[in-house]
């Protein structure tokens, strides 16, 4: 049957700014009910809150990838500052947070307790920030379909969508191409360098990004 080569992937890193100073970061407040890890992409939804983008609309809907993990909210925005210039309101506090990574029930303990701004951080979705993830295959059946290419490096052989694994995690699929792609693939870690499942460097295609500063 077809399907991704990996089970569990690793979440999307921000490794490079076009000018090599510290990549553009954003907060905003974030949606009720959200459970995404870091490392995942996200959309400012109607309301204007951030939620795990739903992979349903590839035209100027990805914000960008969470430095945060989803704070799973009571209500929209629970605890973020008021607008325009107010203060943090009502600060929640939770005593497990994120993920372990390989673990997937285990969960970090912090020694403190971790406060609750109802915001989600995240490294923005534009042209000058590159980004890093897996290179997988969710209709792959044989090794070459889960293994990048130099062929496609900067060009439209290596337009991609973007895939949720069950665990959590996103990886660029290079079996989601065409009017699905949202991702352009510039690059290739150099400790893996073109091997199966490698970790491929990418910007976000200019149709895809929701707001570009």
């Amino acid at each position: 049957m077809a399907a991704a080569n990996l089970t569990y992937h690793t979440p999307i890193l921000s490794i490079q700014n076009r000018a090599n100073t510290a990549p553009l970061t954003a907060a905003i407040p974030e949606a009720a009910t959200q459970s995404f890890k870091n490392g995942s992409l996200i959309t400012a939804n109607a309301g204007g809150f951030a939620a795990i983008w739903p992979n349903t609309n590839w035209t100027n809907t990805i914000l960008g990838v969470s430095e945060s993990f989803g704070l799973n909210l009571a209500s929209n925005g629970l605890g973020a500052p008021g607008m325009p210039f107010g203060p943090i309101g009502g600060t929640g506090a939770i005593q497990t947070y994120g993920y372990v990574l390989n673990e997937p029930n285990a969960v970090n303990i912090a020694l403190g307790t971790p406060i609750s701004d109802g915001r989600t951080l995240y490294v923005e979705a534009n042209l000058d920030n590159v980004f890093e993830a897996i290179f997988d295959n969710s209709t792959g059946t044989v090794a070459a379909n889960y293994t990048p290419t130099q062929a496609m490096l900067n060009t439209t052989a290596g337009q991609f969508g973007m895939t949720l694994d069950a665990n959590g995690f996103w990886y660029v699929d290079g079996g989601v191409t065409g009017a699905h792609a949202v991702v352009q693939v510039i690059g290739v870690n150099p400790v893996d360098g073109f091997i199966v499942n490698a970790r491929v460097r990418f910007k976000f295609l200019p149709t895809a990004i929701q707001v570009e500063y």
